[in-house]
């Protein structure tokens, strides 16, 4: 068995000569057995090997078995680290499973102390039998392509050079060497339902249906590993196209090529996004479903709120992932003519001046209404419910909020568009339209001309 894992870890370039591996060992017969195996193989394949135990304090035999690995490491010269940690606490703050938990609080300390050593690679005890059962459960979960490869051997700094070999002859290998070993007895119980599918659902299949399962699963990741990777490198080539904005707290993507892509790329594309703002975990069919439905309505103004903090948004041509908006704060200030005013909530500048009719040319970018028409403190301020605009070029009034969705102009711009407006009458909105009682036609004596400056003065 040495000598197969010794080629697995050279065939799948697990370790290479003078790297740090930090071994993850429970004090269970799988992680010794590891550690055994990688400390027979230290000098062989030139790196060097220093032992991680996480205790969760969920048992009585906790200090016991921590301390067991301590003293096996010290009486073979390796160095050990440990630390401690209240799953149970955590757990039932965070309303999570300790199984879900426990893992989590595992692969932080080894990240954290991967960090701190200098490590390249981190090394779990997981083999094939651990392999069969995780494509097993994320069958019975309904899982696509990407969870029936598995576990795979290497996943960043994670290896796991035990993928090799099955659960017998780890077995065989620790009964032949003299290994000692702790007994988790809650590896046992029937609460968990990886526990149930290790020690009820695969023995059945094995028995009654075929006893090489266990193989034909590992086959089976390997085949959906080697697809998920094609499919990958597309999705790469086609994520660079789709991508209007990506950031640590948001991704907007083209929602009008996205909907033309096959179903199998949109999921993928989806959960991409979902992955690099969130993570991997959590994650369930049914979120992609929801965002696949809100990208086939139309619209603006679409938005779906997930787990993890997220919301996901159909504005028109875009779909926008990213932490929940904060609501637009409102904003208006009085205007003097002439003069000056800075928004502070947008940071948009406008100046206001007059100028006679017969000596004012029309430019490219300019806003301009008949002075004369205007009653009232003139005011730059933001959009208030029920406001009424009565548009140029149309007969009536129009809601403005019917104006902006008319126009497409995405919800999250619409509360940051100044309008120039007295109390009771909206005169213009800035950049978009000019009300139709405020414009200048043959009577007209003064104009009040509107720029954008950009800068504060």
């Amino acid at each position: 068995m040495l000598s197969k894992v010794e080629k697995y870890i050279k065939e799948h370039h697990l370790i290479n000569p003078g790297e740090l591996v930090i071994a993850g060992v429970s004090g269970g017969p799988d992680s010794m057995a590891l550690l055994h195996i990688l400390n027979k193989l230290q000098l062989p394949l030139g790196f060097k090997l220093v032992v991680a135990h996480v205790n969760h304090g969920l048992r009585t035999e906790a200090a016991a078995e921590e301390q067991f690995v301590h003293d096996y490491c010290d009486s073979r010269g390796i160095k050990f680290y440990s630390c401690q940690v209240n799953v149970r606490e955590r757990a039932e703050q965070e309303k999570r499973s300790l199984e879900e938990i426990g893992r989590e609080c595992r692969y932080h300390y080894f990240a954290d102390l991967s960090k701190k050593l200098g490590a390249s690679r981190i090394a779990t005890a997981h083999h094939q039998d651990d392999n069969a059962e995780t494509v097993l459960l994320n069958l019975i979960r309904g899982s696509g392509i990407k969870g029936l490869r598995g576990i795979r051997p290497i996943n960043g700094k994670i290896i796991r050079p035990l993928l090799s070999v099955n659960k017998t002859e780890i077995e065989n290998y620790i009964r032949e060497n003299f290994i000692p070993y702790c007994i988790d007895q809650s590896n046992f119980s029937t609460d968990y339902l990886r526990n149930r599918i290790r020690h009820q659902l695969l023995p059945l299949i094995m028995q009654e249906y075929n006893p090489r399962f266990v193989k034909s699963l590992n086959q089976l990741a390997d085949i959906a590993a080697c697809e998920n990777e094609v499919i990958e490198q597309e999705i790469g080539r086609l994520w660079a196209k789709l991508i209007i904005k990506e950031q640590a707290d948001e991704i907007i993507l083209d929602a009008d090529a996205l909907s033309k892509l096959h179903q199998a790329y949109q999921q993928r594309i989806i959960m991409k996004a979902l992955f690099t703002l969130h993570g991997e975990s959590g994650w369930q069919s049914q979120d992609i479903l929801q965002i696949k439905g809100l990208l086939a309505k139309p619209g603006s103004a679409k938005t779906l709120q997930l787990k993890k903090g997220l919301y996901v948004r159909k504005v028109y041509c875009q779909i926008i992932f990213g932490s929940k908006p904060v609501d637009k704060p409102a904003f208006k200030y009085r205007v003097q003519v002439p003069g000056q005013v800075f928004i502070e909530e947008t940071g948009q500048s406008y100046s206001f001046s007059l100028c006679e009719s017969k000596n004012y040319t029309a430019q490219a970018g300019d806003i301009y209404l008949d002075y004369d028409k205007i009653k009232g403190d003139l005011y730059l301020r933001s959009r208030q419910p029920g406001d009424l605009f009565a548009p140029l070029g149309m007969h009536g009034h129009k809601k403005v909020k019917d104006f902006f969705i008319d126009l497409k102009v995405p919800l999250s711009e619409r509360d940051q568009i100044p309008l120039l407006a007295t109390e009771d009458k909206i005169y213009a909105i800035l950049g978009y339209r000019i009300a139709r009682h405020a414009a200048v036609d043959a009577t007209t004596s003064r104009i009040l001309l509107v720029k954008k400056t950009y800068l504060k003065d």
